[in-house]
């Protein structure tokens, strides 16, 4: 037999009451009075102790009906074998370790590598755990069990997880939070899903319980956009551990713009956030560079006042008067007064200008306003980034070099030769770019095979009232016209054409179609030809044929042209850690031109790329690369081919400064189930209970305890009764 309510146990011990009555003389109930004692002062009798036990009977029926009682409280049930419940199964433990770049301050990574631990000695055997490290991305370190594992095993797997927990460290990456949880919640749900495939057919199996256990910082920059569009799974609880730092203060340095017409050369502008739970309010801001020292560093600060939760942008130069030659350019911003180290740097590419090689073709004087050369010149002026020097030729010249002299661009506004028209299709085919402006039907007859195109015929217009072309269909996904994608400058109807080329495309050649004009013949379109291409432009931009050299859109579109030829000595634009930087791709006379070095023992094959890390490391890219996303650390990376030398900064990304501590109840609010499933030890207790309290609820023995306790309490009345009856004793006669 079995009970539900032990504590009632307890109520056993009220036997020891009639015991104690029994044993106890009380004052008799008879009375008799005496004249001879009348006149004495009464005193009640002592209370003695018995010798021996009167009306045995009685004693044990009241005993037993206490006794009866006190088990029907306890609500005893009969278990049999064939209701012993099994075991339930282990849970299944995601352990998710922060390892964001937030994570290197102060000593929260001590705190998560205890806390790691303290979550470990608390699973039980049963349980299986797996290890996940993540930032911006989830990373598993120790998978889950493939099948039921040893005893043995299970122990060995946690000596392997602590083991590797040491060698974890906080990486450069944002916190996507989000990401993790979705991730983790997908992992485990495919290892249910493999669990129950490995079963056999037919059996009902219990699943194991979903458990992640994710101890971070919980910093409000942490990204939780994937858990908008994410249906958490019912059966997966979340239990949060976070790690926090007291008194510590945390702001942020970032280059607001770089242009050198915003300011000045010399002072670009810097922005600085101070964190809302911050308790500093001055910062100092300097421009160094790898081999500045401390006191450099000091001696040029600029000074910003910044109140918590709040940014302040101001001037700072990018180097002092006494500049010396010999140091390298300042490629960081250096931020001081900040108890958080980690983002105190923001680095920036060294600003050199690119040389852009370019030949032109073409009879147009320099000084001729009406013609395409005078308006190109001015277009791709040179910039503090950015130099186009043209050598200009006119046709009949020497144009069999171009293969050889390997210029970054060749520009055709002329009728050519055969032999030239070769000369430059050999250019293109060898990775050449050719921008070939078309004056007139003669010059596009002769540059057919270049073009792309079956014949040409000249479109005049008579200059009536409406006898004008404009431009209608736009491919705004070429990097001509993306930078007039947005709606603010998309609109090319202010720029007329007078006279334009109709031309055939021949449907052989591999040409887009970039813009067509408002009847729908071909404006510009790109002719890929071997490793190169070929712009064509049916309209001249000069007066004679079209406004655009006078409109708004003629320089910035030329310019960002010229700006995506020639070497890429380095990038405006900022990357941040583990972002895919895009690279140019390898042409055939980027190896010919790599060959000579090969042969005097470079350690790439033809065509790779060295992209050196700020650490000193060396990646080698295969020719056939399109990205470069071994971006693990912030600094400047430099990227070396053949004749092509450029760098690009990396920098954390600006959300991960946002230390402010975040509510786990905002994780609630996107659906995450918070707590923790009990162990299987609890579960299984918690589990018996209720069988128990269902077989007693069936059972109902307590009815038949309380109906013999109150036969025995019957019984024991009438007997007591029975007991209580005294006999009468004859006093004699009367006198």
């Amino acid at each position: 037999m079995n009970f539900l309510f032990w504590a009632f146990l307890g109520g056993t011990a009220a036997v020891a009451f009639p015991l104690l009555f029994h044993l106890i003389r009380r004052t008799p109930k008879g009375r008799q009075d005496f004249s001879a004692v009348m006149f004495l002062r009464p005193s009640p009798p002592r209370l003695t102790r018995r010798s021996r036990l009167d009306h045995l009977l009685l004693l044990l029926l009241r005993a037993a009906a206490i006794v009866l009682i006190a088990l029907a409280f306890m609500r005893p049930f009969w278990r049999t074998a064939d209701e012993t419940l099994a075991e339930p199964p282990g849970r299944r433990v995601a352990l998710l370790v922060d390892t964001s770049a937030s994570m290197k301050r102060g000593d929260l990574w001590r705190q998560t590598l205890a806390q790691a631990d303290k979550a470990l000695d608390q699973l039980e055997a049963t349980d299986d755990v797996a290890l996940f490290a993540f930032d911006d991305r989830l990373r598993p370190v120790v998978a889950f069990d493939s099948g039921p594992a040893t005893d043995r095993e299970i122990a060995v797997k946690r000596t392997i997880v602590r083991e590797k927990l040491k060698e974890l460290a906080p990486s450069w990456g944002h916190t996507d939070l989000g990401g993790a949880l979705v991730s983790a919640a997908d992992v485990l749900a495919a290892v249910a899903d493999a669990s129950q495939g490995q079963g056999d057919v037919g059996a009902t199996t219990v699943p194991a319980t979903a458990q992640i256990v994710v101890i971070t910082d919980m910093q409000q920059g942490a990204k939780t956009e994937a858990l908008g569009a994410f249906e958490w799974p019912e059966q997966v609880q979340v239990d949060v551990r976070a790690v926090v730092i007291d008194g510590s203060s945390n702001a942020r340095v970032a280059l607001l713009t770089d242009d050198p017409a915003a300011i000045g050369p010399q002072e670009p502008r810097v922005r600085v956030w101070n964190a809302a739970d911050s308790t500093v309010e001055q910062f100092r801001v300097a421009w160094a560079n790898e081999k500045s020292g401390e006191r450099d560093i000091d001696a040029r600060a600029a000074t910003f006042y910044v109140p918590p939760g709040q940014s302040r942008v101001l001037p700072v130069p990018r180097e002092n008067k006494q500049h010396d030659a010999e140091q390298p350019s300042a490629d960081r911003l250096v931020l001081l007064g900040d108890d958080e180290p980690f983002d105190n740097e923001y680095f920036v590419a060294p600003r050199v200008q690119r040389e852009v090689r370019a030949v032109g073709v073409g009879r147009d004087r320099a000084d001729d306003a009406q013609g395409l050369r005078y308006y190109l010149a001015r277009a791709v002026a040179e910039t503090p980034r950015r130099k186009v020097a043209f050598d200009w030729r006119e046709p009949g010249g020497e144009l069999a070099t171009l293969a050889t002299e390997r210029p970054h661009v060749v520009c055709v506004t002329d009728a050519v030769s055969a032999v030239e028209n070769v000369a430059i299709v050999r250019y293109v085919d060898a990775g050449g770019v050719a921008l070939v402006v078309l004056r007139d039907a003669a010059m596009a007859e002769s540059l057919l095979t270049l073009i792309g195109a079956t014949k040409a015929t000249e479109h005049e217009h008579t200059g009536g009232v409406g006898e004008y072309a404009m431009l209608g269909q736009i491919d705004f996904s070429h990097p001509m016209f993306a930078p007039f994608a947005s709606a603010r400058y998309s609109d090319f109807t202010k720029i007329r054409f007078w006279r334009r080329r109709t031309v055939a495309i021949d449907e052989k050649a591999n040409v887009q179609v970039i813009a067509r004009f408002d009847d729908g013949l071909p404006a510009i379109w790109q002719r890929t030809l071997g490793k190169g291409r070929t712009i064509v432009l049916a309209s001249g931009w000069h007066p004679r044929d079209s406004q655009w050299a006078l409109s708004t859109k003629f320089l910035p579109m030329m310019s960002g042209l010229f700006d995506r030829l020639g070497p890429r000595f380095s990038t405006a634009a900022t990357h941040v850690v583990h972002e895919a930087v895009a690279l140019p791709e390898v042409t055939l006379r980027n190896v010919e031109s790599q060959r000579g070095n090969d042969q005097r023992g470079n350690d790439r094959r033809l065509g790779d790329r060295v992209v050196r890390t700020p650490d000193g490391g060396k990646v080698v890219l295969a020719s056939a690369a399109t990205a470069f996303d071994a971006t693990d650390a912030p600094g400047v990376y430099q990227v070396e081919s053949a004749d092509d030398a450029w760098t690009f900064a990396v920098n954390l990304a600006p959300r991960e400064s946002d230390t402010a501590p975040m509510e786990p109840a905002q994780l609630e609010a996107l659906g995450v189930k918070l707590g923790m499933h009990l162990s299987s030890s609890d579960r299984a207790a918690q589990e018996r209970q209720l069988r128990d309290t269902e077989l007693e609820s069936r059972q109902k023995i307590w009815k038949w305890l309380i109906v013999g306790a109150l036969c025995v309490l019957g019984l024991e009345t009438v007997l007591a009764g029975w007991r209580s009856r005294a006999p009468t004793v004859p006093l004699g006669e009367p006198a």
